[in-house]
């Protein structure tokens, strides 16, 4: 810390209860680590707070582990303080402390020596975390490290570089087979001086990363005893809390590539990616927290997260629009409506009715100047969807873009039952009108009532009357379908199929086909399953992804993206069929949609405890936790059926 730093720790021992308060007083010295640490700013995004191009030269040598350490020049005596003093004002956080591993524990490399100075880590797995070099005492004092991660590997060139400045760096290409450069780093590039000696260098600011380019200044460096290691920070997880497996492997994967990101490409919020922002956006976690949601029985961390979304919104209007869900998914998941009663007024603020011109409908140029009649829709300040936004054959933009308009409509109903369930009865009127009125605006410019009926993207007339899957996707999704429209709805989306949707838009695309019993589950499975270029499959095998990519085809973005991980929800409430239908899964249903899948079994987490679920086509099993009702759905068929209730 800064010199004459102040303050005190709490330690609790896990298991014991115990717990012990560690309190700064005059017997304490600290030190300005920045004189060693040599912290600076990044590039190759904004969200990177420092880079540390730590000098060993220049850290007192011992003070980590020497007992008989004495510090001397640049330290100075802390300040002593009364930590209730410093602790006014100040509450605890709802999302549990992050874990950190503990230097028992660390995480060792594979490493691959490319040339006399390079060399490759490798990891294994996308991680969040820090490095750790050990060296022997061998290397010459003064020599220099670069140090470069990254989430993929390029083809390396050959070359003979013998310096670790930051020129040096070797060429990318495809025309060599070698592998061994380090790409996507996110501007994780950073250079370490090495002292005489044995020592140990330690970042102290996490990554997130996979694969790691050490370069070392000559050749002597790099043939000296060194090591590789790294420190791994994760929210807490519970490896009981669910488990799933079926009889297709590619199914398989693709749900553990979802799970493993949000057990390790998390903290203590959701965010964009900590690969790069780290910022929470509401729509990373309703995909996020959706997720996370049916392996962990944990409430806090999505708690936590939203009630920062719902204070500081970002800039998209269907992000804000989106923080009425989060709220009433908080209520889902707890029982409990008190996240909403301390928001009320932002989350209805957020809804965007203000925008609202002469026909009754939110018009999108109200917060954009120029409109949104082409291109991406507000350049920026809508998304219909992202990596990539819909093509015109999904999806026609005008001034009065029908996902806007079904976020604000869906988003007043819910707070109009959080309103009733709070006894606010005044709040929940205004609430029933105001979606009365946006509603027959609706009817009145958007619908189509030739057939059975259908959405248009925006003001039919506007739109030439176009109903793009987009649009039938949102609709079914957010439950704004009449009954005698659904069917026609569901069958558009599974003809089309995930092809054209982004991670975002695939979360809403695998709700929508969920939401009705359209098939035997295999326009799901399809999706989930394909391994064409736009894919969670193809994630996997094309690039190596460990976690989920930004986007669900095409280069560029992270390859650790939380709100990539739809096929939790997919499989979970798709496929197998879980479904809540009250608060806390005290009742809820199971639907098998098993396709040509020979079996699946399932755990989900609850507030009341774990839904174990094993499907095959002609049995299913069910548990459920003690204190709710369950709902078993059975396909109609020739084979006689029996029910067997055990307990």
């Amino acid at each position: 810390g800064r010199s004459g730093a102040e303050g005190w720790t709490d330690c609790w021992a896990t298991g014991s209860g115990g717990s012990l308060r560690l309190v700064t007083d005059a017997t304490w010295s600290s030190f300005d680590a920045d004189a060693y640490l040599r912290p600076r700013r990044g590039g190759g995004t904004s969200y990177v707070k420092a880079l540390e191009d730590t000098d060993a030269r220049r850290e007192p040598v011992g003070w980590r582990d020497d007992d008989a350490f004495a510090p001397g020049e640049g330290w100075a005596a802390a300040v002593p303080v009364l930590p209730a003093r410093k602790a006014a004002g100040l509450h605890a956080a709802m999302a549990r402390p992050v874990m950190v591993t503990p230097a028992s524990q660390l995480l060792v490399p594979s490493i691959t020596r490319l040339n006399a100075t390079w060399f490759l880590a490798d990891f294994g797995r996308e991680l969040q975390g820090g490095l750790v070099l050990s060296s022997g005492g061998g290397i010459p004092p003064g020599s220099r490290v670069r140090v470069v991660s990254g989430e993929s590997v390029q083809r390396m060139a050959a070359h003979s570089a013998t310096g670790a400045g930051r020129g040096g760096s070797p060429s990318a290409t495809g025309g060599d087979s070698s592998s061994g450069v380090v790409g996507d780093t996110w501007g994780f590039d950073f250079e370490w001086t090495l002292r005489a000696g044995a020592q140990t260098i330690e970042q102290h600011q996490y990554m997130e990363f996979r694969y790691v380019n050490v370069v070392f200044a000559d050749s002597l460096a790099a043939i000296s005893g060194w090591a590789l290691r790294a420190w791994r920070v994760e929210y807490p997880w519970e490896e009981g809390h669910a488990r799933f497996d079926s009889s297709d492997a590619t199914l398989n994967a693709v749900w553990e590539l979802s799970r493993y990101t949000v057990q390790a490409g998390i903290i203590d919020t959701y965010t964009d990616s900590n690969t790069r922002e780290r910022r929470p956006y509401e729509a990373d976690g309703l995909v996020a927290a959706t997720a996370r949601g049916w392996v962990q029985r944990d409430f806090a961390w999505a708690r936590h997260s939203h009630s920062y979304v719902f204070a500081f919104p970002t800039w998209p209007v269907e992000w804000q629009q989106m923080t009425t869900l989060l709220a009433y998914a908080d209520y889902w998941a707890t029982g409990e409506a008190d996240l909403a009663a301390a928001y009320m007024p932002l989350l209805v603020h957020n809804l965007r009715l203000q925008d609202r011109d002469g026909t009754g409908l939110l018009n999108c140029s109200a917060v954009t100047r120029g409109g949104c009649a082409a291109g991406r829709a507000g350049q920026g300040h809508h998304i219909v969807d992202w990596r990539p936004a819909p093509n015109r054959s999904m999806f026609a933009f005008s001034e009065h873009l029908s996902v806007t308009q079904a976020f604000a409509l869906a988003g007043l109903g819910r707070l109009g039952s959080l309103a009733e369930l709070l006894n606010r009865s005044a709040l929940a009127a205004s609430l029933a009108g105001e979606a009365a009125a946006l509603r027959a605006s609706m009817e009145a410019r958007m619908w189509d009532g030739n057939g059975t009926g259908r959405w248009c993207d925006g003001a039919c007339s506007e739109v030439g009357w176009r109903s793009g899957v987009t649009t039938s996707a949102w609709m079914l999704w957010l439950g704004l379908l009449p009954a005698a429209s659904v069917p026609a709805a569901w069958s558009q989306l599974a003809g089309w199929g995930l092809e054209g949707f982004g991670d975002y838009g695939a979360f809403v695309f695998l709700g929508a086909l969920a939401a009705f019993d359209g098939d035997d589950g295999s326009a799901l499975l399809r999706a989930l399953t394909k391994c064409d270029a736009q894919s969670w499959c193809a994630m996997m095998r094309d690039y190596n992804a460990t976690m989920t990519r930004e986007g669900l085809y095409g280069a560029g973005g992270t390859s650790s993206h939380p709100w990539g991980t739809a096929p939790l929800a997919g499989v979970a409430g798709g496929v197998v069929g879980v479904s809540q239908t009250s608060p806390g899964f005290a009742t809820f249903s199971v639907r098998p949609r098993l396709a040509r899948l020979t079996h699946a079994t399932l755990r989900v987490p609850t507030l009341h405890g774990f839904i174990d679920v094993h499907a095959t086509p002609n049995e299913t099993r069910v548990a459920p936790p003690c204190g709710t009702t369950a709902t078993v759905c059975v396909r109609d068929g020739s084979a006689p059926r029996r029910l067997l209730l055990d307990g």
